[in-house]
């Protein structure tokens, strides 16, 4: 599969090189289409990571909220540099960095309850009492 990912991306960059010179256009759209494909040859591969964590929740005694979150930050860490890739190909580094910060503050909302959780479990250890 890999093999296949990187001919795409490889033939991509080539043909978008040889546009370039005569309608640029063209070969922007020849790199946000091969990012898509590849990104959806992605989705797939993450299927396969939520199977493996949703089995982890049976062995562990632990929330499944906590891997809930932990998808949802996996999902938006490869959405947003997904998006940004294509504003910086696009020629706007100020978007894509945005989008990046957008995602970075996205993040640190979401593992909120996480990080609560976590020195809640440390203030109770300091006290002698376990968790």
């Amino acid at each position: 599969m890999m093999i296949k990912i990187g001919v795409i991306g490889i033939t991509a960059v080539f043909l978008a090189l040889l546009l370039k010179k005569e309608k640029s256009e063209l070969s922007l759209l020849v790199a946000v289409a091969a990012a898509m494909l590849i990104f959806g040859y992605v989705l797939t591969r993450i299927y396969i990571v939520i199977e493996f964590l949703g089995g982890l929740t049976e062995y562990l005694p632990v929330d499944k909220s906590f891997f809930t979150a932990l998808l949802k930050m996996l999902g938006i860490t490869y959405l947003a540099d997904f998006a940004a890739s294509i504003c910086r190909e696009a020629g706007y580094g100020s978007v894509a960095g945005q989008v990046e910060l957008f995602a970075k503050i996205s993040i640190i909302a979401l593992s909120i309850p996480e990080l609560t959780c976590l020195v809640s479990m440390i203030g109770k250890l300091l006290q002698g009492g376990g968790i």
